[in-house]
């Protein structure tokens, strides 16, 4: 048995005005950014999945590659008012190899309908009106996922026979924990931190001694227009930390650095000697879960084990997400 983290992130599900979308994609400034959305109640889109598996085809295509539904993962858990499904990513480049000791690799032999499988689970909280997705390297994307329920959604509103004056398309807007940034300065163990910052710094009024001015130092001394700098204990043992000091002194000065003069921290750190490692991006602090589970040799994770291991934390914090959305 080998033990594996698997990191779920939060989103609320919301319906953009497509031409807004494509503005905002073209220019971050206007857009999407001052459009009040609506929230996407997927219920009755759930629903109508799960009566209809069998028929309803969920297959679309997301550029070279294509994506559907598990038609046999949909759950619906009734005492928590939540649905769940497995999303796979179909891809036919790349193919890996079988290998065996001392022989030489035999190559992966598909047949033109077949393809490798990557996959992510979907988690839908009816009640918050709240995604929690899986994150996987190989799966797809949030993007990609985006593109997805929204071609799958127009396809559910043709076979309804509706219509949209101004279509819509599906935005995972990640859940905002500001809350985190503040936790961050009492945790015990800082073991990483990485600053990225543009020229546009350099007028910002900023701490001497923080490590946001020495970033700012060393980006005005070379001419540059971006800075990148990461400091880190690399592999040592879990109670090691950067100054305690330093670190709050700068997430101090990042506290009172404006908006557009702002730049770019992660910052990893535990908050005790049993808390897990956990990476925060300062800007951007989103809410996001962590659980640890075995997969045996030579076998994938089922949609449904990995479920029933989420919700056992997911259960000890929907309070704080219902509190985090609400703020």
């Amino acid at each position: 048995m080998a033990r594996k983290y698997v990191r779920f992130n939060y989103f609320e599900v919301q319906l953009v005005p497509a031409d807004l979308a494509v503005r905002a994609e073209l220019n971050p400034e206007d857009g999407v950014i001052n459009h009040v959305a609506d929230l996407w109640n997927m219920q009755p889109f759930l629903d109508y999945l799960m009566v209809n598996a069998e028929t309803f085809r969920t297959t679309v295509p997301v550029g070279d590659e294509y994506a559907e539904i598990e038609k046999d993962t949909y759950t619906f858990d009734e005492r928590r008012n939540i649905y769940s499904f497995q999303l796979s990513k179909l891809r036919e480049n790349n193919i890996p190899s079988k290998k065996r000791f001392g022989e030489i690799k035999e190559n992966i032999l598909l047949e033109q309908d077949e393809f490798i499988g990557e996959f992510i689970s979907f988690i839908y909280d009816n009640q918050l009106n709240t995604a929690i997705v899986q994150s996987n390297l190989y799966g797809l994307t949030i993007a990609q996922t985006e593109n997805v329920l929204t071609q799958l959604r127009f396809r559910y509103l043709d076979t309804l026979g509706n219509t949209e004056d101004t279509p819509l398309i599906v935005k995972l807007v990640p859940v905002i924990d500001g809350s985190k940034v503040r936790r961050l300065m009492e945790a015990d163990f800082y073991k990483k931190i990485r600053i990225k910052c543009a020229d546009v710094m350099l007028d910002a009024g900023l701490d001497e001694n923080s490590l946001l001015s020495e970033t700012r130092r060393l980006l005005g001394e070379s001419a540059g227009v971006t800075a990148e700098l990461t400091i880190s204990l690399g592999r040592s043992e879990k109670t090691a930390s950067l100054d305690e000091d330093v670190i709050r002194r700068t997430l101090r000065a990042f506290e009172q650095t404006g908006e557009r003069n702002r730049p770019t921290i992660e910052l990893t750190a535990l908050q005790n000697e049993e808390a897990e490692v956990e990476t925060v991006n300062l800007i951007e602090p989103r809410l996001s879960d962590r659980i640890s589970i075995e997969v045996r040799p030579r076998q994938t994770v089922a949609h449904e084990y990995l479920y029933q291991s989420f919700i056992e934390t997911y259960d000890r914090r929907r309070g704080d997400v219902r509190r985090v959305l609400r703020r």
